[in-house]
């Protein structure tokens, strides 16, 4: 089981708190339609990585037979085609996977194109992309997910996300990472057709490919990526589980062999089955951090967080002996927690993100955002021990078999997710230091990872606020919810009123942002699917907020969706 899972079901057994939730409002009901029949293009179409001028396209042909296909492209402004844009033609082989991907160029800023690919006689279906504008922009509007397990359920939040584009088109869709998950069938949910393909854990180039491909034949997924867009950027189960520069938990070379064989073939794997551009001259495929510019209203910096420069997770279970002793828990964060050489970004990505951000403050954009995988909040945990019973401790030990050292700890404020910034304090510090001195305080950060929504400040341990944090909850990996039920909302409060810097916090459902950018404010929805374990599902949206500059940096407001004890530790009253 994920350890960020069973660390979550451990904090979902302390609700306790008797703090009262908000019940979910005005449900919308829908139905994601299924799986998509074999053929030519079996896995759909994408796009994704706009630019003003040019959009990378992408699909897979399904070979009847071994050897090179050639596979015509088609670019125009209507869905009929009648008059092309672009068109062009290249072959696909075994080597590729038979995956084709191609940069559209020569394209009009600010315009909404339609493409398809033809092999023989058969045609893919039609997406629609959009180049990005320049200009002023009125506004922009993006879907915001993360986290998508197969065997945890149906996709429901990509169907949601395409019944939402066909009404009111999305410039793009935000992906912050675990696009797909390297578990084998014994991390399977309770949907037996939900189960992983290869079933083993996936270690090799075929096993990645295979995933990626069980993932694409997703009928939500691909009406999603064939509507919009995709910017994408990975976490680490794109490798594997609380991956690192040059390791991961979940890897063992003694069985699975070298560390960066197994990286490499993830990463190939990733580049052939998504639509994202390639390195450029001098970057390696890890360096996947890139930015993108919408006119003067929003520049957003993609980052990478796991393969570039970052440190090895610290497990604080670990050290339950040194912190238990007296005046241990300062020496451990001394000599451990807050080591120098604990790194995240690395020093090129850290001056490639900050010279980004300058730059656009520089060209008078309004709004910066960071599209980041863990989250940058700072969360220490409270007091667990009064909270956990024995039954709670038998629920979860055959999957955390340290729980108990967890929960003893819990009183040190030790970091809730250690694999997070939290667990990279003297990097976090750094990089607030730098955003500081370039008066760069209105960063709105996108993240994922956690399967939770979140509304974070982000300030240094002295106080300066850098900005703030927008949090998604998970397309389908499992939330807080599955571990502990009603429960959950309690203990979401209890988190809450225990770290100043978290102003709202929702681990009940899983969902999507829908992000709405303009040049006042930018509306953040949280908008939450009540199932993933039926196709048929409603949405709802958990909570709404309208964030504004306020002086040199920015303000969550007008909250809208909480209960009346939300509010009241929204406005830092509790």
């Amino acid at each position: 089981m994920d350890s960020k899972l069973t660390r979550r079901g451990l904090m979902g057994l302390t609700a306790g708190a008797g703090l009262a939730a908000c019940s979910a409002p005005n449900p919308i009901s829908a139905r994601n339609d299924g799986t998509v029949s074999s053929g030519a293009f079996a896995h759909g179409v994408a796009s994704g990585d706009p630019f003003a001028e040019s959009v990378v396209l992408w699909t897979r042909v399904t070979p009847d037979t071994e050897g090179d296909i050639e596979v015509l492209w088609d670019v125009a402004q209507e869905r009929d085609f009648t008059s092309l844009i672009a068109t062009g033609a290249l072959q696909t082989n075994a080597a590729k996977d038979y995956c084709v991907k191609i940069v559209a160029e020569g394209l009009s800023p600010s315009t909404e194109y339609f493409y398809r690919f033809r092999s023989g006689n058969a045609f893919s279906p039609v997406g629609r992309t959009r180049t990005l504008p320049v200009g002023s922009p009125e506004k922009l509007r993006f879907a915001v997910v993360s986290c998508a397990n197969w065997q945890h359920g149906y996709f429901n939040t990509y169907d949601a996300v395409a019944k939402r584009a066909a009404v009111d088109p999305y410039d793009a869709m935000i992906h912050l990472g675990d696009y797909y998950y390297e578990y084998g069938e014994e991390a399977a949910g309770r949907l037996p057709d939900r189960v992983h393909e290869p079933k083993h854990e996936i270690v090799s180039l075929d096993d990645y490919r295979t995933r990626h491909a069980q993932y694409r034949s997703d009928a939500a997924l691909q009406a999603a990526t064939s509507a919009m867009p995709l910017i994408a950027v990975w976490d680490d189960h794109e490798t594997t589980n609380d991956s690192w520069k040059t390791g991961a938990q979940n890897h063992q070379p003694d069985i699975e062999g070298d560390w960066d064989v197994r990286k490499q073939a993830a990463l190939r794997a990733y580049y052939e089955w998504m639509p994202i551009r390639e390195p450029k001259v001098g970057r390696v495929r890890s360096d996947i951090y890139r930015n993108f510019r919408f006119g003067d209203l929003m520049n957003l910096t993609c980052v990478e967080t796991r393969l570039t420069a970052r440190a090895e997770p610290i497990i604080v279970e670990s050290y339950l002996d040194e912190i238990s002793a007296e005046g241990g828990a300062d020496k451990f964060r001394k000599d451990v927690l807050y080591a120098p050489d604990r790194e995240m970004f690395g020093a090129d990505q850290k001056e490639f993100i900050i010279n980004a951000l300058r730059s656009s403050k520089e060209d008078g954009v309004q709004w910066r955002f960071l599209a980041n995988q863990v989250i940058m909040g700072r969360l220490l945990t409270p007091d667990f021990s009064p909270y956990i019973t024995e039954e709670a401790f038998a629920n979860i030990e055959p999957d955390w078999p340290g729980v108990r050292d967890f929960v003893t700890l819990s009183q040190y404020n030790m970091p809730v997710y250690p694999d997070s910034w939290d667990g990279y304090p003297v990097a976090r510090e750094n990089f607030y230091a730098a955003l500081d001195a370039e008066g760069l305080n209105d960063l709105l950060v996108l993240t994922g990872d956690a399967h939770e929504f979140w509304v974070n400040d982000l300030t240094s341990e002295t106080g300066t606020k850098v900005g703030m944090e927008i949090v998604t909850s998970s397309v389908s990996s499992e939330t807080l919810q599955a571990y502990l039920g009603d429960g959950t909302a309690d203990h979401n409060l209890l988190l809450t009123k225990e770290n100043p810097d978290a102003r709202y916090y929702n681990a009940t459902i899983n969902g999507f942002i829908d992000l709405t950018v303009t040049p006042k404010k930018v509306d953040a929805q949280m908008v939450g699917v009540n199932t993933v374990l039926s196709k048929d599902y409603t949405t709802v949206e958990t909570a709404r907020f309208a964030l504004k500059k306020s002086g040199e940096t920015i303000k969550a407001k007008s909250p809208k969706g909480l209960s009346f004890t939300q509010r009241v530790l929204f406005h830092g009253l509790g």
